[in-house]
């Protein structure tokens, strides 16, 4: 008989993915916010902030978050395809129909996201590069490797070609360089001037950014292959038992020693690179590479030090609870950027050093540590998880505990 598919329950839920999850979309806020209140190229030059310890602020976010955090997002988000279909299947539920749903609504609030809220928006390119994922979905862990190297091999090939491109091409450097390192004040004054605007002026940027990054960046610059290796990547840990901590300490303690090591030693080599040529464009492209391979070891190690801390019996309820309500803090740490940011709100866009964003990144993490158990003790789910589960089964869920 088929059984119907249902959300998953409390009991069921693995304390590992939960405290992962809520420890990256508090991370990722912390690098997020530099493009939410100052211009673009200040989230890739850290030159660009003149006030005290603002470049010791950068150097913390490049070797602690930057790329690290959210590929191990990216993972989980491919984890938990796994983990939606393994247990569909144990129910004798067909997982394809209710993936694709899940998707197709997760793709419109990331639109929303885009471009009524902020251009740095996730969740569309994790719908777009799920419904690939999603075909993956029942491989066993042997096979889900065995395509994880080949993929892996091609994205990186690809993407390395698209970052470094900029370092050999002058037209291109040209075109770009104003928007990615900040190199032209009229440029930056005009960035300025646009978010101090109206709501109006918002949206137009943001079709404008919405385009570029989609089909360049994401599609030409071959990142959604990059992305599906990555989702892939956390479908396999999933399958061997990494996320249910079921390996042994051993291969935690390795996985976060090695992963870390690793990502420590290629950040002290790009940053060294970058210092050494005074913070050229051209270098910094070339260096991309560099950049995305300590994200790889950074996400690899910092999972297996907190799968280590797990096992061991550490699992804070509010890092939990946070990772439950993953979706709602994401869009909550979007509004609280940029309603800070832009002319509808507090107007701050360009007026604030570094150090000062972190004054408010550390504000709205101890909210969503306080907020987060306290709304999950009376309901089920986060408002934007119960929107989001009720549209994906087709009818509306108990919200109520």
């Amino acid at each position: 008989m088929t059984m119907t598919n249902a959300p998953v329950s409390q009991q069921s839920r693995l304390a590992f993915l939960d405290v992962l999850r809520g420890l990256a979309v508090l991370a990722i806020f912390a690098v997020n916010i530099k493009a939410m209140i100052a211009p673009f190229p200040y989230y890739n030059n850290p030159t660009l902030w003149t006030g005290a310890f603002d470049m010791e602020v950068a150097a913390l976010q490049a070797f602690l978050i930057d790329d690290k955090w959210r590929t191990i997002f990216t993972m989980l988000f491919g984890a938990g395809i796994a983990l939606i279909a393994t247990r569909a299947r144990d129910r004798g539920a067909n997982s394809l129909g209710l993936l694709s749903r899940r998707l197709f609504f997760l793709g419109v609030f990331g639109m929303i996201h885009l471009l009524l809220i902020w251009d740095g928006d996730i969740l569309f390119t994790y719908a777009a590069a799920g419904f690939l994922a999603i075909w993956f979905r029942h491989l066993s862990a042997k096979l889900l490797m065995r395509w994880c190297i080949a993929l892996f091999a091609v994205a990186f090939v690809w993407t390395a070609v698209f970052d470094m491109g900029p370092a050999f091409i002058p037209e291109v450097r040209a075109e770009i360089e104003p928007f990615l390192w900040g190199t032209d004040p009229v440029w930056l004054e005009g960035e300025r001037a646009t978010m101090l605007g109206g709501v109006a002026d918002h949206i137009e940027n943001r079709l404008i950014a919405a385009q570029d990054y989609l089909l360049l960046y994401f599609l030409a610059g071959g990142h959604w292959l990059d992305t599906l290796v990555i989702m892939l990547a956390g479908m396999w840990a999933y399958r061997i038992g990494f996320f249910s901590t079921a390996l042994s300490a051993k291969t935690y303690r390795r996985a976060a020693i090695i992963g870390l090591g690793l990502a420590f030693v290629l950040d002290v080599a790009r940053w060294s690179m970058l210092s050494a040529s005074g913070w050229d464009f051209g270098v910094g492209s070339l260096s991309q590479i560099l950049n995305r391979a300590d994200g790889y070891a950074g996400a690899v190690g910092y999972a297996g030090l907190v799968g280590l801390a797990v096992k061991s019996g550490w699992a804070p309820r509010a890092l939990a609870a946070t990772g439950q309500m993953a979706f709602t803090n994401y869009i909550a740490c979007s509004l609280t950027g940029t309603t800070l940011a832009y002319g509808h709100g507090f107007s701050l866009f360009g007026s604030l050093t570094n150090l000062q964003l972190m004054g408010i990144v550390v504000a709205s993490w101890l909210a969503i540590l306080i907020w987060s158990p306290l709304w999950l003790s009376r309901f089920r789910f986060g408002p934007l998880e119960w929107l989001w589960r009720s549209l994906t089964y087709g009818k509306a869920q108990p919200f109520f505990r």
